[in-house]
């Protein structure tokens, strides 16, 4: 049995070493497994290092939980016991097994906690309410998605790319413009998976929890003084007052609106991203680095193609000179850096895309420089810009 202490650091090592083993299976006589198996391997790779992650922290406030009762510090014992009474987990060896290959999500995910899993499984408070028009009222806007994937699909599919007439017979500007319905048909592909996975888990009741609870991304309720007095009260009964928002993936409409890539990354894959947050950028101790740190341990769960690491690495040097032109420029040209920077995203999300869809780094080069590394160009004038741009004094600083 593993010390909680460190159970964490041996369950990531070991998980993540597995899911290399997975992938290179073929170097050590195995077949190749089906392609769906990869997905499900994902997923338990987030959920056996997640549950690792919250008996450690489970320990670790049961620590402080003591301490503070002897230094007779009652608003912090107070405050730690209610976090306590919502957040720590003690799992089963069949606990983890059931949470692990819990059908719901097994395949494109969201990932949820195991104790959001527990609270649905095992407590049921509000997973017994019944859900049906929030599923149904999820997935309304999948038809949509669907058709727009199945038209851009059509007209400007991936495997012209890879095609001799694309790079001889189209113009440098067709070639860069070509970028966005690519990238666009992979995000009408995902936003419909995306949502289909949410409503399983709407119409299951998990991930359900009070609106009054103020739930986030993946983390579950969040102001546990009101999730508290609703449990006490007996004060939920509708499916009107429940908020799913724990199993959210994605938002679509911000993801599309939204005009910087920080932004949007936040709401895409969102409870995915909530791992990456909680368990790898609050814990890496060179914050400087955490951003990229971040980004290259997402890229190793993807996968061990280059192009997952061209385009995610790549996220990290675009948030930053995308910071440096904001501070510079949005307080006295607010409208020029919204358009700009809706521009900015739209083009690094679809330049860096080619580098997710197409892998390989030599087709992914050979893209890149058929349209003369124009992505790249972008982002470093966009830093120069809001570096030599002079400072205007008599406005506040952007935060």
């Amino acid at each position: 049995m593993l010390s909680p202490r460190s159970c964490h650091i041996w369950s990531t090592t070991f998980t993540f070493t597995y899911l290399v083993f997975f992938r290179c299976s073929t170097y050590f006589g195995l077949e190749k497994s089906p392609s769906f198996t990869n997905a499900i391997m994902m997923m338990l790779t987030l959920k056996m290092v997640g549950v690792a992650f919250e008996v450690h922290d489970t320990n670790q406030r049961r620590r402080a939980i003591v301490k503070a009762s002897e230094q007779t510090n009652k608003e912090e014992m107070t405050k730690l016991e209610l976090e306590s009474k919502y957040w720590d987990v003690n799992p089963t060896f069949l606990d983890v097994i059931f949470y692990g290959f819990c059908y719901i999500g097994i395949l494109t995910g969201p990932y949820y906690k195991f104790r959001v899993w527990e609270d649905a499984i095992e407590r049921k408070k509000y997973a017994n309410i019944p859900t049906l028009k929030s599923a149904v009222h999820r997935v309304s806007i999948v038809p949509l998605f669907l058709i727009l994937f199945l038209i851009l699909s059509y007209f400007f599919p991936l495997s012209y790319v890879s095609k001799e007439e694309f790079f001889t017979e189209r113009s440098v500007l067709f070639r860069i413009w070509y970028l966005f319905p690519l990238f666009s048909t992979f995000r009408m592909r995902l936003y419909s998976a995306f949502i289909m996975s949410e409503a399983a888990c709407i119409s299951a009741g998990l991930g359900a929890y009070p609106q009054q609870s103020q739930p986030k991304y993946g983390a579950g309720p969040t102001n546990l003084e009101i999730m508290e007095n609703l449990d006490k009260e007996d004060a939920i009964s509708e499916e009107k007052d429940l908020c799913f928002k724990t199993i959210q993936n994605v938002d679509a409409w911000l993801g599309e609106v939204t005009n910087t890539v920080r932004a949007s990354m936040r709401v895409w894959n969102t409870t995915v991203q909530y791992w990456l947050a909680i368990n790898v950028h609050r814990r890496f101790p060179i914050k400087p680095l955490r951003i990229l740190v971040t980004m290259f341990v997402s890229a190793f769960w993807h996968g061990l193609y280059p192009g997952y690491y061209l385009a995610l690495c790549s996220a990290a040097v675009a948030v930053f000179c995308e910071d440096v032109f904001i501070k510079k420029l949005k307080s006295r040209y607010p409208r020029i850096v919204f358009w700009y920077g809706l521009f900015y995203k739209h083009m690094f999300f679809s330049y860096f895309g080619a580098a997710f869809l197409l892998l390989e780094i030599g087709a992914t080069v050979e893209y890149w420089k058929s349209i003369y590394f124009a992505g790249h160009i972008f982002i470093v004038f966009t830093f120069l810009v809001g570096y030599i741009w002079p400072r205007d004094h008599n406005c506040p600083k952007s935060e």
